[in-house]
C-alpha cells in the first residue's frame, strides 16, 4: 500500500469532515490530549500500544492508527493475535509482539479492553504506568486511568480521533485500518449506528480506498479456510437451543474460532448463541444477538458480565456482540448462560413461557 496523505479534513462544528462524512470531536477532548501528551512524554522510555488476548481486527486497528500518529510505539498483544488481524498487520508491514516483555517500557497504552484479565492474569501491580483506551460500555474494573466511549461502535474510531486531534493527514493506510476496525466491530454493519456509516464515509471520501480493498484485506482467504469451516461445522453438530416463545437461545462448544461459530449458529435461525472456546488453560465464551434481541432491551455486554461475576470470570462488551474470558467448566457455564438469557428474554417478553430444551447432533457430544 502506498503511504501517500490524502490531505487534512474540514473542521465543522460537529466534527472533521471529507464530503459527507464525519467523524465527531472526542466526548472529552481534554482527557484524551492527556493521554497523547502522556504518549508523547514517553517516547524516550518507550511506549507499548497493547491489545487484548486474540487481539481482533478493531484491537489491530486501533494500534496500526495509534502507530501512525506515533511512529515510535512498539504494538503488542496478550497471549495470540487472531487471524483477521493478522492479516492486516501483514497488508500494513507491520509487526506485532505476542508477550512481550511491559517492564522495559515507561507507559503501555491498553486499547479495546474492557477488563484487565483480557491482557493479563489479573494483576497489573508490577506493570508500568499504563493508559486504557477503549469504548465497552462503561465499568469500573480498571485502577488506572482510562478513556472510555461508549458511544464509538468501534475503538478505532478514538483513534482516529487521535490522529486528527495531532493533525495527520489521512492516508490510505488510516483508512483501511479504520474501516476494518469498524465493519468488524459492527458485525460487518449489522450493528452499525449512524455514527459508525458517518465516519466510513469520512474515510472512504478522505482517501482513494474503496470498500473492496479493505475486505481484500481482511477477508481474502478466509472462506476456505479449512480449520473455520470444521469449527462451524462442527458447533453445529454440538449444539444445544431452547425455545423462549418463537426465539431460540443456542450453545455450543469448540476448540478455536468461537466468534465465527457463534455468528454461524445466529445464520442457520439461533436468535441468541454462546459459544465456548473450551481450552486446558483457559476458557473463553462468545456471545452473539441478533437486533430484534437487543430491541427487547437485552445487552450482552452486561449480561456477560453479570455471568462473569457468578462464575469468577470476567466478562463485557457490546449490546449485541461480548465474551467471557476465564476458566471453569465450560458445559456448566454455557447452561448457566442459557438458563439466565431465557429468563432475561422471558422478562423481556412478558408472560411468554420456555418449552422445552432439544439437542442436535449427540454422535459429536463428547468431543473436543
Amino acid at each position: 500500500m502506498s503511504g501517500t496523505p490524502a490531505g487534512r479534513p474540514v473542521p465543522r462544528p460537529d466534527g472533521w469532515a471529507f464530503g459527507r462524512g464525519i467523524l465527531p470531536y472526542p466526548k472529552d477532548r481534554a482527557l484524551l490530549w492527556n493521554l497523547v501528551s502522556e504518549i508523547i512524554d514517553g517516547r524516550e522510555g518507550g511506549v507499548m500500544v497493547y491489545a487484548h488476548h486474540n487481539a481482533d481486527l478493531d484491537a489491530v486497528a486501533t494500534a496500526l492508527v495509534l502507530k501512525r500518529a506515533f511512529p515510535w510505539v512498539k504494538l503488542g498483544a496478550f497471549k495470540s493475535i487472531s487471524t483477521p488481524g493478522r492479516k492486516l498487520l501483514t497488508a500494513m508491514k507491520e509487526e506485532m509482539a505476542v508477550d512481550p516483555d511491559l517492564t522495559i517500557f515507561k507507559l503501555v497504552v491498553i486499547v479495546d479492553s474492557s477488563s484487565a484479565l483480557q491482557v493479563s492474569d489479573g494483576n497489573l501491580s508490577s506493570w508500568p504506568r499504563h493508559w486504557v483506551l477503549d469504548h465497552h460500555a462503561e465499568h469500573e474494573r480498571w485502577g488506572t486511568e482510562h478513556y472510555n466511549d461508549p458511544n464509538m461502535g468501534a475503538c478505532v474510531e478514538i483513534a482516529l480521533q487521535i490522529a486528527m486531534m495531532t493533525n495527520l493527514p489521512l492516508d490510505r493506510e488510516m483508512a483501511v485500518a479504520g474501516i476494518a476496525g469498524i465493519i468488524a466491530d459492527t458485525g460487518k454493519f449489522r450493528f452499525a449506528r449512524a455514527s459508525d456509516m458517518s465516519a466510513c464515509s469520512f474515510l472512504l471520501n478522505g482517501s482513494d480506498v474503496r470498500m473492496e480493498d479493505v475486505l481484500d484485506v481482511i477477508e481474502g482467504e478466509e472462506y476456505f479456510d479449512v480449520s473455520k469451516k470444521i469449527a462451524q461445522l462442527k458447533a453445529m453438530r454440538r449444539v444445544q437451543f431452547q425455545k423462549v416463545g418463537d426465539q431460540i437461545v443456542a450453545t455450543s462448544r469448540v476448540t478455536s474460532f468461537e466468534a465465527a461459530a457463534a455468528r454461524a449458529l445466529l445464520v442457520a435461525g439461533a436468535d441468541v448463541v454462546f459459544i465456548a472456546a473450551d481450552r486446558p488453560d483457559e476458557l473463553r465464551i462468545s456471545s452473539r444477538a441478533k437486533p430484534h434481541i437487543l430491541r427487547l432491551g437485552v445487552h450482552l455486554g452486561n449480561f456477560m458480565d453479570e455471568i462473569g461475576k457468578l462464575t469468577g470470570n470476567e466478562g463485557g462488551g457490546h449490546d449485541g456482540a461480548a465474551g467471557l474470558n476465564g476458566k471453569g467448566n465450560a458445559d456448566k457455564i454455557l447452561s448457566l448462560c442459557m438458563k439466565k438469557m431465557s429468563q432475561l428474554i422471558e422478562d423481556k417478553m412478558g408472560d411468554t413461557k420456555p418449552k422445552h430444551v432439544e439437542e442436535i447432533g449427540t454422535a459429536g457430544e463428547n468431543e473436543r
